[in-house]
């Protein structure tokens, strides 16, 4: 099943701020790798369960290289993403840095899906 992967001002945000304020360059071509496989329905990472969410919704968090520090999966980027399975939809909430922070809270993660995804 293909689904509709649409960033979500958030995102986009993020992205901008570590192309231009952290000079990582190579972060479109790090996330274009994640989204062709999220549109073919390839859900990657690890479902954040602490949402508790209705059953054809699910947030995911998957890891993704740093092309422009060659530091690795592991102390590279996280992308937030909502999937609303019945819909075949993915909103991409967030993408930080594992060198800025090491988690994103809850609290904000439900906050970004109050804000761009609940229509």
């Amino acid at each position: 099943m293909d689904y509709n992967v649409t960033p979500t001002p958030k995102f986009l945000e993020d992205v901008d701020y570590y192309k231009h304020k952290k000079h990582y360059k190579k972060i479109d071509d790090d996330v274009s790798d994640i989204v062709k496989n999220l549109e073919k329905g390839n859900l990657l990472g690890d479902i954040i369960t602490e949402l508790k969410l209705p059953d054809e919704e699910d947030v995911y968090k998957v890891r993704s290289v740093n092309s422009s520090t060659n530091v690795g999966k592991s102390n590279g980027f996280r992308i937030i993403y909502y999937v609303i399975k019945n819909e075949s939809e993915i909103f991409l909430l967030t993408i930080y840095s594992k060198k800025d922070q090491e988690d994103i809270p809850i609290k904000d993660i439900k906050a970004i899906i109050r804000k761009y995804c609940i229509f």
